[in-house]
């Protein structure tokens, strides 16, 4: 959780964020982020992506399902992860993108950029051998 003032009125604004990364097998990693990805958590989003998306990893699965809010900031982290994936030769997918992630992929026209599969099982099935 993280929190910054609000610019009204001086009250703190408390943003809720998690992020975790679980290795499934060897080089297969799913980093799994719930809660709000906006200017406030950012950082913390894209650290965790970028700790995944480096060798040996093969193929990174960003789980969305839990987020609630994903700002332009949050946008950029998917870019900065499928631009980093590319670098590295690292398959990626998004992986239970749901209304939060799904409306600025699509309005932005990202979503066309990334696979996109309901599940991490859905991902690992269609998985490029």
């Amino acid at each position: 959780m993280t929190s910054q003032p609000d610019h009204g009125d001086g009250e703190m604004i408390r943003t809720t964020f998690g992020a975790v990364t679980e290795e499934l097998r060897p080089g297969i990693l799913v980093v799994r982020l719930s809660g709000e990805i906006d200017i406030a958590t950012t950082d913390f989003a894209a650290e965790a992506i970028r700790a995944a998306i480096a060798p040996p990893a093969k193929l990174v699965l960003i789980e969305v399902s839990a987020v609630t809010f994903c700002s332009s900031a949050g946008l950029g982290n998917l870019v900065e992860a499928r631009q980093l994936a590319g670098q590295h030769g690292i398959d990626l997918a998004l992986v239970g993108v749901g209304r939060p992630v799904d409306r600025p992929l699509t309005i932005t026209g990202l979503g066309r950029d990334f696979s996109i599969f309901a599940s991490v099982d859905d991902a690992l099935q269609h998985r490029p051998t």
